[in-house]
């Protein structure tokens, strides 16, 4: 809005900010971290690794976690998924993740969807 203009209808926009609604997973678990998971994913699938707890870490972002869980989805006539839940330790601290990642059409695997966990009630 020019100075001394009475346009109040375009409102001006001076700043940026991240959508409240945004997940904490899409801010601190970036597309080279979630690629990295998925390779982890790949390697416990295909059996080059052992089973969950396995750790990955991204030296590129500093971001490192552990895969804790790792659950096969079979889908009649799909590529395959696995459901997980992963920790990512990032600069905005140590927090929980539960995601799927999923075969594509040239069996390489990808993290789908992540999301934010909140931590387990503990009754002990």
């Amino acid at each position: 809005m020019p100075v001394g203009s009475a346009d109040v209808e375009v409102p001006l926009d001076l700043t940026g900010s991240i959508d409240a609604q945004q997940d904490a997973a899409d801010v601190d678990i970036g597309r080279e971290d979630r690629v990295i998971i998925a390779r982890t994913i790949a390697e416990a699938s295909d059996g080059a690794r052992t089973a969950p707890p396995l750790s990955w870490n991204n030296p590129v972002t500093g971001n490192s976690g552990t895969i804790l869980s790792l659950v096969e989805d079979k889908v009649a006539g799909g590529t395959g998924c696995s459901s997980f839940e992963t920790t990512a330790n990032t600069i905005g601290g140590v927090r929980a993740y539960r995601g799927v990642a999923c075969r594509d059409a040239m069996q390489d695997w990808a993290v789908i969807e992540l999301k934010t966990s909140s931590a387990p009630d503990s009754d002990a």
